[in-house]
């Protein structure tokens, strides 16, 4: 290659000397050494002037400058810009191209792309984010934007490219995320490469880009006044004169407030400007590495300037800046000091070689910046590039130590500069002083600047690039690694590393100390001169020798390991104990690799500090120890030392224990040893007892002063028994300790301590010895004093009470030692005749639940327990007066009072009735009065309850709950739920429910009650609808089907209560409530109603308002238009007091009572009233008036005429004007607007006008803005569907409504499909039942065939939902899905002649029944129904098994064809083998012969009502699964027949054929026979006069005799017991005129017919229509197919059509198909001519 012969100089030095010799200056002559440099003159240098700012294309008079300031604020200017977006750009992407705006915006670019980049560099971030919305969407325009790219690339000028473009650079990456991220959009369409693979920003471009963003960085302020011109001055207001004379000048006009506000300073708007442009520095290098620019030269300018590199540095005086007056432009800016490091990871990164002239100034920049900063944030992202650059460059530390800033002042002079300390270093490494590392010293100091788990790791890394002779020069004291060591553990000394979590930085801390330690070692041994000076002796005239260093280090390594075992004893350091010998372990390993003389220096060290025994941790020491022993290898030298250091630690320790329990020491210095003996034995456990001496040592203690011991720790004795493997030695300290306690029976306490920690061996409980405790019990007298007794007595009470709550509370499973503690109770009975009534108190209410409560829980508690119980209530009661009977009653009611309400307790409230209809001795319980709360409690309850809805989303449902976005924390939290997910409040009013559905003459005489249960109902209803959203009022795991009994009786009981009342009863509530006065009637139905009205009025929430409907629609049943009439006026009373409830009046009204005669004038009312409504009261007096108008609409299918057609115009256009009003119009009008649409459409139907467009406008709107993922839309999203599902209706016969429509029809159900499409999750399915179905009927309606192939597609994960209600749901669209999709597989592929549409199961389904239940295999652990199985487990077996509802509901009304196709693709997978048998018959019971087979006696198989299913019962599941296989034999027995046929487990095979004989078959061939029997009149079975068929039902067979002549010809068909599972018999009877060979193909086509088929609705039907259709046309003459000898087809059932011309032999069409496929040739089967 030539020689390259360009310079080595750069750019600015090349500049630098043509300036100088054009100038005619000499060059000067190189300095000598030692010469000093002459000072350097400074002359201010002015910056270069901008261009004069562009005039405005629509201002050249500059009018903008005289506006007032209100018209220039940022408001104004939010709400231009909101408007060119919202009336131009918008309207202009609607409309299309040709639109008069399109063309506008076209013009008017010129403008915008002037004003442009004021608006991208704006203060105010809403104006910010506002244009860079505006500017994506208006070039998304393509008119505009080929005007765009044409301005750019041949109108505009230089100045403008570079304003604009520069600017959305930045705006593109904005400090702001949000407008970072629309900035990208619109960014990246002009920087991505288009079809052409060429892009907008070229080369020139990216060099006005640059050039732009230099500017910014340097004089933003600059920049900032040449885009935002400063206004002139305007002329002085005149003053006023007085009458006097006298002059007043004018007051100056005052700023606005909003602009006060918006209020930017100076440097805050420098700090957002520069980061935008460093930020773009980064695209922009990204930019030239993509078009292959790799140089720098032309931003050395840049990159070599001093001043921005102060960027990184967080003070205000950068120290490579000399003048004072020179302010860092990172000061008090850390993201711009963030930003600027970023944008030196990238150079580092990427342009590495290109980075190196500037080596010395970044040297001096990045290691005086990154020891001082102060901002966490900035931390984070500057190790990554500190760490990069000194890997790269490691003389940094030399030039920076080297560097003068005065020299670097002028930026010319850095080439001639790094010339010299490139000379100087390489030549000799002369000591400079860096001030940089005596900052990274204080780093260290301060712990890593605040950050030591991020920094302490990088320490070693940054260390290991620091010359010695750095380290050595910048030494203050001449000891450089003692100066290293003291900042080292100057974070401990100034708790630096104090924090609430100290155990990860002192981890980090740790870690780095030692690894640093080794360095320096290394180092310091490694025999070069260079690195000896770092001993601290080392002068240029003396070299040190080997063993001054190795002193040095010796000293070192014990300083600091003494050090750290100080520190760590202390506490100071707060280090794992584990994680400190680990490191200490490292570190010992690398000193023994190092050198011996140091490990053994460190090893003394520490075993000194072990020896010690003066440590305030007592588990460090052994942790420590036992790391070692379990990483030193058991040959070396470090693992013999650490056995010796342990022996002599363990023998210490013990000798210690043993010398203080031989003196008179005080109890805390007995434990203060002991727990040192403690600590090693849980360390080492019972290894430590393997060492002879050290355990016969410890026996002998622990024995020999075994009561001291306990006196002082019984977690000593606890530790010794636990560990030491040794029966005999732990029973004979056992014996020892009991003896002592006899002794001393204060000690008995401490004894029970050691018992109660339950680790004691087993093998020291003793043989049971219960009887003699009874006897001891019955002769208390002879052995207790009366003290002693009573404290028996109580502690016989304590046990029952903790027993009897143990059973109630803590577990579900009866406690063993009940019988013992009745018994004992008996006995301790019948021996105190002279108990006291307090004491009777005590006992008898726990017996008493013993007795009579817990037999009904349980009913396999043992009967003498029962017995005994039962027999010490009544015989105590009996002698007991009547006010012990009184208390007694009072205790036992409260205590079953608080069973009723208690959550937490086993106990059902159904118990506690049962128990309260039993005749019991002693006490009589009245459950009403006695056990429940009373109605002021149950009120006080259902005070602190939510009273708004779970779930947004129920509006949709319930058209009187508004359609509030989010409602008012309808969750309580900290509510405790029972065993069957109920709250307190459901669980009583679920019991007053049983009870007074069992008692409903009580419930009459209490209809206080009645209120509660219908709000029970309510909560109910919620929790079903929404599933997924909690209420509080019921917990997870509560049963679904649980809920609908509830409301099934809640419905039966409120059906009775209401349906009772007399005629006056409605004149009577309407006066009782407008008088607002107690009603006087006695009738207590009336008093409940106007108290239910009350309830609504007074707090006018919607729980209230929708127990109100559900009364009111009791009553409505039988009230006539006067009584409407009455309710009416009662609903207008309270308009303004309680809205809410006239909605639910007049909606009960509208909904369930005759129309008032004065109810259309009252809508008209309502109507008139909003058209007055003006859009700055839409969000309150609107949405009530619409809400109260709704609520007045009348059904549909009535003939009540909802408003006269012009009101209903008018009331549209009120909307209208409200949505294209300035003001904001809340989602409330919005949810109400298709609501309202849907009654008025067919009033508009035939009325011609804008509406109808406006109508369509919010509908796409709403289904644009709303997803099945957001509740609170899905009331919107609901509502939408309906309207267009009536919009559809009345399209179908309006043909003008139909031509508007056709309009925005594809773009509406394109939006349709999109959300039926999107997979949705449990959370995202709220009360979407009634969404969902409307949906599949608006897809049914629009396209029913593309649109319901992707719901099978997308929709199949419905089924595995964990919520059942979801899996209903789901299976209920998937039920239309599957009939739809199959459909359009039956078109496609009659009309397809190619066969090129396959029918295909869907993937997604096909993954779910590719799997295994697990949880089938408990089904029949037990052999009755009530197996406890996890519900979740159950919810994936209910979904699993509707699955296969699924793939068989496919197979309904399919063609031969596709039914055929979906049968291969089942075999092919070997689905029905590998996972349908298996899973089915495991949940069958015939899987395993361990499992008893579910009987089917009583149960029918062939029908299942899957609304009825329920899935939290087993016996449902196993139903279902029988169902399941009885469709699988009926819709597949080939693929059954083909698993039988496989099966080599003959009692698998045996079992399965018997279960289907017995349970499926009889069923099958009962229906195969009525098929025959009562086959289609106007088959041929019937219409062929010669034919007769004669069913036989009890011997399961078929025959069909056809009669030829007086000859009968006969074939019969016998089906066999286990049918499907074998095949029938044919029997050909009587052959009466036909070949045996043709005879012999009918029989095989028959068979053909009914066995090979997958799947024949009347398969034995269709065989002997074959049969006869061969027979008739045998005999009428009719010629049979050559190749399958038949008449008609197996296949299509046709006639051979298809001649030979050679041979005149005709063949079936299908026939030959397969001919022709399987011989490879188009020939004659017979004569083997062409036939094509």
């Amino acid at each position: 290659m030539p020689k390259n012969t360009k310079s080595s100089a750069t750019s600015g030095t090349r500049k630098k000397n043509a300036r100088k010799a054009a100038a005619g200056v000499p060059p000067l002559e190189k300095k000598q050494k030692g010469q000093k440099k002459e000072p350097r003159k400074k002359v201010y240098i002015p910056p270069s002037k901008p261009a004069p700012p562009q005039p405005d294309p629509l201002d050249t008079l500059g009018l903008i400058h005289r506006l007032p300031p209100e018209l220039k604020d940022p408001v104004t200017k939010g709400r231009a810009l909101e408007e060119l977006q919202s009336k131009w750009i918008d309207e202009s992407s609607r409309k299309g191209d040709e639109s008069m705006e399109c063309d506008a915006l076209v013009t008017m670019l010129p403008v915008w792309f002037h004003r442009a980049p004021v608006f991208f560099t704006h203060a105010v971030r809403r104006i910010r984010l506002l244009a860079a919305a505006l500017h994506f969407s208006y070039l998304r325009i393509p008119a505009v934007r080929d005007a765009a790219i044409f301005f750019l690339r041949d109108t505009a000028t230089s100045e403008q490219i570079e304003a604009l473009m520069g600017t959305w650079c930045m705006l593109a990456h904005d400090v702001d995320r949000q407008v970072y991220l629309l900035g990208q959009k619109s960014w990246s369409s002009v920087t991505s490469p288009g079809v052409d693979g060429e892009t907008l920003v070229n080369f020139e471009m990216l060099a006005s880009i640059m050039e732009f963003l230099q500017r910014i960085l340097l004089d933003p302020s600059g920049v900032h006044l040449y885009l935002n011109p400063a206004a002139p001055v305007a002329p002085p207001t005149p003053g006023i004169k007085k009458p006097g004379g006298r002059f007043i000048p004018a007051a100056p006009r005052e700023e606005l407030e909003s602009n006060k506000a918006d209020e930017e300073s100076d440097l805050d708007r420098n700090a957002r400007l520069r980061f935008g442009a460093l930020s773009a520095f980064r695209w922009l290098f990204d930019a030239r590495l993509a078009s292959k620019i790799t140089s720098l030269d032309d931003l050395s300018r840049l990159l070599s300037n001093p001043l921005f590199w102060t960027s990184l540095y967080c003070g205000e005086h950068a120290p490579w800046i000399p003048d004072p007056e020179i302010h860092g432009l990172g000061h008090g800016q850390p993201q711009v000091r963030q930003a600027t490091w970023a944008l030196l990871s990238v150079l580092l990164q990427r342009y590495k070689g290109a980075i190196e002239p500037l080596i010395p100034i970044l040297s001096v920049v990045l290691l005086r910046s990154a020891w001082v900063e102060t901002d966490s944030g900035v931390r984070n992202v500057l190790f990554q590039p500190v760490l990069i650059f000194l890997k790269e460059f490691p003389n940094a530390w030399i030039l920076e130590g080297a560097y003068d800033a005065d020299k670097h002042e002028d930026g010319d002079d850095s080439d001639s500069d790094s010339e010299e300390l490139e000379t100087k270093t390489s030549s000799t490494r002369k000591e400079y002083s860096s001030e940089a590392y005596r900052e990274f010293l204080q780093f260290l100091e301060l712990g890593c600047a605040g950050s030591p788990v991020d920094g302490y790791p990088t320490v070693l890394v940054v260390l290991s690039t620091i010359p010695s002779s750095v380290i050595a020069a910048s030494s203050r004291t001449g000891m450089p690694l003692d100066d290293f060591f003291t900042s080292f553990w100057a974070a401990i000394n100034g708790h630096a590393l104090s924090s609430l979590e100290r155990k990860v930085p002192s981890a980090s801390f740790l870690s780095s100390l030692l690894e640093c330690l080794v360095f320096f070692l290394r180092r310091l041994l490694s025999g070069s001169q260079y690195h000896g000076a770092l001993s601290g002796s080392v002068s240029d005239s003396l070299v040190p020798n080997n063993t001054r260093l190795q002193d040095v280090a010796n000293e070192l390594v014990r300083a600091q390991f003494t050090r750290v075992w100080e520190e760590l004893k202390a506490r100071h350091l707060r280090t794992d104990e584990n994680d400190v010998g680990k490191l200490m372990v490292s570190s010992l390993l690398s000193l023994h690799r190092m050198n011996i003389d140091l490990f053994t220096t460190a090893w003394d060290t520490v075993s000194s500090a072990v020896l010690s025994q003066g440590d305030e941790n007592l588990s460090l020491t052994p942790t420590v120890l036992r790391i070692f022993v379990d990483t030193f290898e058991t040959k070396d030298l470090p693992a013999e030392v650490t056995r010796t250091l342990i022996s002599k630690y363990v023998q210490e320790t013990v000798g210690k224990c043993e010398t203080v329990l031989a003196s008179d020491a005080t109890s805390a210095r007995v434990l203060r040893n002991i727990s040192v003996v403690i600590t090693l034995m849980e360390t080492f456990g019972s290894h430590l007892f393997r060492h002879t001496d050290f355990a016969v040592r410890v026996d002998n203690m622990f024995v020999n002063n075994a009561l001291r011991i306990l006196q002082a720790s019984p977690q000593a004795i606890s530790a010794f028994m636990s560990r030491r493997n040794d029966e005999d030695i732990c029973v004979e300290l056992w014996h020892v300790l009991l003896v002592d306690v006899s002794q001393q029976i204060d000690m008995l306490s401490s004894l029970l301590d050691v018992i109660g920690a339950d680790i004691c061996p087993k093998y020291l409980r003793p043989e049971d010895g219960d009887d003699l405790v009874k006897r001891l019990i019955q002769a208390q007298n002879f052995f207790l004093s009366e003290n002693g007794q009573d404290i028996l007595f109580q502690t016989l009470v304590s046990s029952l009470s903790s027993t009897v709550d143990d059973i109630l509370y803590t577990t579900n499973a009866l406690c063993t030692k009940l019988a013992t503690v009745i018994e004992f109770t008996r006995i301790m009975l019948s021996k105190n005749y002279e108990l006291t009534s307090d004491s009777l108190a005590f006992v008898l209410p726990n017996v008493f639940i013993i007795g009579y409560l817990l037999p009904v829980m349980f009913s396999t508690l043992e009967t003498p327990t029962i017995d005994t119980a039962r027999g010490i209530w009544n015989l105590w009661v009996s002698k007991a007066d009547i006010a012990l009977q009184g208390v007694l009653s009072g205790m036992i009611k409260e205590k079953l009072k608080e069973l009723l309400q208690d959550c937490s307790t086993y106990t059902r409230p159904e118990d506690i009735l049962t128990l309260s209809g039993h005749k019991l001795k002693g006490i009589d319980i009245t459950p009403l009065p006695d056990i429940f709360p009373t109605p002021g409690e149950f009120d006080t309850m259902i005070s602190s309850l939510p009273s708004d809805p779970p779930d947004p989303s129920l509006a949709f449902v319930e058209s009187i709950i508004p359609a509030i976005s989010e409602f008012d924390n309808p969750t309580i939290s900290g509510l405790k739920f029972d065993s069957r997910g109920y709250s307190p409040y459901i669980r009583a009013t679920s019991a007053l429910l049983a009870y007074l559905g069992d008692n409903r003459s009580i419930a009459k005489e209490n209809m206080w009650a009645l209120r509660h249960i219908l709000i029970l109902a309510q909560y109910a209803n919620d929790a079903l609808r929404v599933p997924a959203t909690p209420s509080g009022l019921f917990g997870p795991d509560v049963s679904w089907s649980e809920l609908r009994r509830l409301l099934g009786k809640v419905h039966q009981l409120s059906t009775y209560l209401l349906s009772t009342g007399d005629d006056g009863l409605h004149s009577q509530v309407v006066s009782a409530c407008i008088s607002a006065r107690a009603t006087t009637s006695s009738d207590a139905l009336v008093s409940f109603v106007v108290d239910v009205v009350n309830h609504a009025r007074r707090e006018d929430a919607v729980r209230d308002a929708l127990v109100l409907r559900s009364v009111l629609k009791h009553l409505f049943a039988s009230a006539s238009k006067t009584d409407s009439e009455q309710w009416l006026n009662l609903a207008r009373r309270l308009e303004k007091t309680a809205p809410q409830t006239t909605v639910a009046i007049l909606a009960s009204i509208t909904e369930f009572a005759p129309e008032p005669l004065r109810m259309d004038r009252y809508r008209n009312e309502i109507a008139s009233d909003v058209l007055g409504v003006p859009a700055s009261r839409a969000n309150t007096t609107g949405v009530v008036l619409l809400r109260r108008l709704a609520a007045t609409a009348p059904d549909p299918e009535s003939d009540v005429v909802f408003l006269p057609q012009q009101r209903a115009v008018n009331v549209v256009k009120t909307c209208q004007a409200w949505v294209s009003s300035d003001d904001d119009i809340d989602e409330d009008v919005e949810n109400m607007m298709p609501l309202l649409f849907i009654h008025l459409s067919p009033i508009l139907q035939n009325v011609a006008g804008n509406h109808w467009e406006f109508i369509f406008d919010v509908v796409e709107n709403n289904l644009e803005n709303c997803s099945f993922a957001d509740s609170a839309t899905l009331t919107m999203l609901g509502r939408s569907f309906r309207l267009i599902l009536a919009i559809q209706d009345l399209v179908l016969t309006n043909k003008p409504l139909r031509a508007s429509w056709d309009g925005k029809k594809e773009s509406i159900l394109v939006l349709v499909k999109n959300l039926v499409s999107t997979k949705l999750g449990q959370s995202q399915l709220r009360p979407v039942e009634h969404d969902a179905e409307v949906v599949t009927d608006g897809a049914d309606r629009s396209e029913p065939r593309s649109l319901c192939r992707e719901l099978a597609l997308a929709m199949c994960h419905l089924l595995t939902d964990p919520s059942y209600e979801v899996q209903r749901m789901g299976y209920s669209l998937l039920h239309k899905a599957a009939r739809k999709r199959t459909e359009y597989f039956v078109i496609e592929s009659a009309v397809e002649t190619e066969d090129t549409v396959g029918a295909e199961l869907p993937a997604e389904l096909l993954t779910i029944l590719q799997s295994n239940l697990t949880s089938a295999e408990g089904f029949y652990d037990s052999e009755s129904d009530n197996v406890k199985i996890d519900l979740s487990e159950l919810y994936k077996v209910s979904g699993y098994l509707l699955a296969w509802m699924i793939m068989f509901d496919l197979f309904i009304d399919a063609s031969i064809k596709v039914r055929s196709q979906y049968f291969n693709q089942m075999r092919s997978l070997g689905i029905m083998g590998d996972f349908f048998i298996p899973n089915v018959f495991d949940v069958l019971g015939l899987f395993s012969g361990k499992k008893k087979a579910f009987k089917l006696d009583i149960w029918a198989v062939d029908d299942f009502f899957i609304d009825h299913f329920e899935p939290e019962s087993i016996l449902g599941i196993r139903l279902l699964a029988a169902h399941i296989y009885h469709r699988a034999l009926l819709t597949v027995p080939a693929l059954i027949r083909a698993w039988i046929s496989d099966c080599s487990d003959r009692q698998l095979l045996s079992r399965v054929v018997d279960y289907t004989a017995s349970y499926f078959s009889p069923g099958i061939i009962r229906a195969e026979l009525a098929q025959v029997r009562q086959a289609d009149p106007s088959s041929e079975l019937h219409t062929t006069e010669n034919l007769v068929v004669k069913v036989s039902p009890s011997a399961g067979e078929v025959t069909a005799s056809y009669t030829v002549d007086d000859q009968v010809l006969e074939l019969s068909l016998r089906l066999p017991n286990d049918w499907p599972l074998h095949r029938l018999d044919i029997r050909d009877t009587k052959m009466v005129g036909v070949s045996e060979d043709k005879w012999r193909a009918w029989v095989l086509g028959v068979q053909q017919i009914v066995w090979q088929q997958s799947y024949a609705e009347r398969s034995i039907v269709d065989g002997l229509t074959l049969f006869t259709k061969n027979v008739t046309l045998h005999f009428a003459g009719q010629v049979e197919c050559a190749i399958c000898y038949s008449i008609i087809s197996v296949m299509d059932s046709s006639l051979p059509q298809k001649p030979c011309k050679t041979c005149k032999n005709r063949f079936h069409a299908s026939c030959l198909y397969k001919w022709f496929k399987s011989s490879h040739s188009s020939s004659c089967p017979l004569c083997r001519s062409d036939m094509l």
